[in-house]
């Protein structure tokens, strides 16, 4: 029996739950009536799907059980696996809880679980959880959950939102005599901060300032009015992250990417990723393509989330996107490339 594939996005939805605000995952995987020919310990695997700081993710269902004593259920698990994790201290993502939905959205389970180290290697940590017995086939049959031959199985799985952690500023910076930059912004204006903290927290700006073969250095002055995106709501955002304090874009789409772009070239991963957690929620067919011509070629979770929903989508959204398809291919030829890519591809497997 072959193991289906998954076209669908994986979705993120942030919602407050008990006063925390929670952000929910999902995915989800048809497979044949689990009561008929399925071999106990057969699996069906979804694709993975992106989460932030490379953590991804994949749904696994065992539709005749994943072992002798489950034979007669369906037995699902929810896999993490981060494969940037070499050499680095793993901070598994915090879990809190994980729901199993299925024709109409009936619950089939939701627990409160942890994950558990499945498998680590030096270019891999994979974790996981789930239920062995999740449902009966008697159930199954009982409540006429097979539709069209298949079973429709959601899994979701609730995260509490990211916060980034502060870099400590060290002591000794505090003995050193403050001196101020001075940043010429696009639009004309200046803002004006510590040069202690700007060389401690960027390496890109440390090297101009430190260094009088700078002119920079020589004067302690950034002229970055010729970058159009170097604003002052953007460059304050930057500023803001060099006292330890975090970005928030408040459904600011055009600042989030303004400050994205800023963060790319002077060399802040850090804000990269922040802004990029930030901006994963919002990905919607209505916005997907303008967010995938500003982050295509990036290899970051921002760019995994839009590639996933306009492969499994492409037609639609191109259809749906007319009206505005010219102004996002003039802006960027690479995107036309790729989606073109993407259409020859569904058109061979449509006559395959």
């Amino acid at each position: 029996m072959a193991v289906p594939s998954v076209p669908e996005a994986a979705e993120s939805d942030p919602r407050l739950t008990d006063g925390a605000t929670l952000t929910w995952h999902s995915a989800e995987v048809f497979v044949e009536d689990p009561s008929l020919g399925w071999r106990n310990g057969t699996k069906v695997i979804s694709k993975w799907r992106a989460l932030p700081h490379g953590w991804r993710f994949q749904l696994v269902i065992w539709p005749n059980g994943s072992g002798p004593e489950d034979e007669g259920f369906v037995s699902a698990m929810f896999c993490l696996s981060n494969h940037l994790m070499q050499g680095k201290e793993s901070i598994i993502p915090d879990l809190q809880q994980v729901r199993w939905l299925t024709k109409d959205n009936a619950t089939l389970a939701s627990t409160t679980q942890r994950f558990v180290k499945s498998n680590s290697s030096k270019s891999e940590l994979q974790v996981c959880c789930g239920g062995r017995a999740l449902v009966s086939h008697t159930t199954i049959r009982q409540k006429k959950w097979v539709a069209g031959g298949k079973l429709r199985i959601v899994g979701e799985a609730a995260f509490l939102s990211v916060n980034f952690p502060s870099p400590d500023v060290p002591a000794e910076l505090l003995s050193k005599e403050p001196e101020f930059v001075t940043f010429l912004l696009a639009d004309g204006s200046k803002l004006h901060f510590d040069k202690r903290l700007v060389v401690e927290r960027s390496k890109h700006f440390a090297s101009m300032l430190s260094s009088e073969t700078w002119v920079e250095g020589r004067t302690n002055v950034i002229d970055l009015r010729s970058n159009e995106q170097a604003d002052v709501a953007s460059m304050q955002a930057v500023l803001c992250l060099f006292m330890s304090q975090h970005f928030h874009a408040a459904c600011n789409d055009e600042l989030a990417f303004s400050v994205r772009k800023l963060a790319d070239q002077f060399c802040l991963d850090d804000l990269v990723q922040e802004v990029e957690t930030e901006l994963l929620p919002r990905v919607s067919k209505d916005n997907v393509l303008q967010f995938l011509g500003k982050v295509l070629g990036s290899g970051g979770v921002l760019e995994a989330r839009c590639l996933e929903m306009v492969k499994a989508n492409a037609c639609e959204l191109l259809e749906k996107q007319g009206s505005v398809l010219d102004e996002i291919v003039d802006d960027n030829p690479a995107l036309t490339k790729f989606l073109m890519r993407v259409l020859l591809n569904a058109a061979r497997a449509a006559k395959s």
